[in-house]
């Protein structure tokens, strides 16, 4: 079924709202370069094979040239307890500021911010996609600004805006919620997609599971600056910024780093 979207401006975005499953409803949730795309195409991979329906507000507006940060309060009438995946936000929307998720499983995908904001920089200068609308013009111009701006600039002024974005993430941790990190599964896609069928408590044939991780284990031969998947190895930030730059993420990124293993 078609169902018409608003924004708080209304602006209008048509989304699928396919007939409920009957699976409790959860929530999948990344940052940008964390392997975000990966887990969404997997996600809908587990979703197709087990016919779990599955909805993306963040997918659909952005594919019709709207943010998702456009969108208000009145948005959440569609997430029901039971019968859906919504997946696809990079951010925690603040349209779910007000909203109970403490019913609802969560899982986030989270990657060393240090490795995100060099990764995001090479995605906005060169691969990322540039859809329709305002958020395409908006895109288009960044990415104009970002030819003539060097890598330690922009990670510089990216890293309080990833700080927040990460931090806000505390919001949905309680004892429904389940964290992958990048560097855990990027090289162990079988086990991941594994732990995603466990901690949803759903069943999956071995050899499905298998196919799925399968499908996804891609690791570009060389680096390519203009590729989505450019470089998959963690740690790259070691190598393309600066000592002075990364100190100063080192204390941008301070508590996240401590928080989630990567102070060592």
């Amino acid at each position: 079924m078609k169902k018409i979207l608003y924004t708080r401006d209304n602006q209008p975005v048509s989304i699928e709202v396919p007939t409920p499953g009957a699976i409790p409803s959860f929530f999948v949730f990344a940052l940008h370069k964390s392997g975000s795309v990966m887990q969404d195409k997997i996600i809908e991979d587990i979703g197709f094979t087990l016919k779990i329906p599955l909805i993306s507000v963040a997918k659909t507006s952005f594919n019709q040239g709207v943010e998702e940060s456009a969108f208000g309060n009145d948005i959440c009438d569609i997430f029901v307890k039971t019968g859906y995946g919504f997946y696809g936000s990079r951010y925690l929307p603040a349209y779910l500021n007000d909203f109970d998720l403490s019913g609802f499983k969560k899982i986030l995908l989270i990657r060393d911010p240090r490795d995100i904001v060099v990764s995001h920089y090479f995605s906005m200068k060169n691969s990322h996609v540039i859809p329709p609308g305002k958020v395409g013009d908006a895109l288009w111009k960044n990415r104009q600004r970002l030819q003539d701006m060097d890598i330690d600039q922009y990670a510089i002024q990216q890293a309080p805006i990833f700080r927040n974005i990460i931090q806000r993430y505390s919001k949905i941790e309680d004892q429904l919620f389940k964290l992958f990190r990048y560097e855990d599964i990027v090289f162990n896609k079988r086990q991941w997609v594994g732990d995603i069928i466990g901690f949803l408590e759903v069943e999956l044939e071995e050899n499905k599971i298998e196919e799925i991780a399968k499908k996804h284990d891609i690791f570009p031969t060389k680096e390519n600056p203009a590729s989505h998947i450019r470089k998959v190895t963690p740690g790259d930030y070691k190598e393309k910024l600066q000592a002075a730059t990364i100190d100063k993420l080192n204390k941008c990124f301070k508590a996240i780093l401590i928080k989630y293993g990567y102070d060592n």
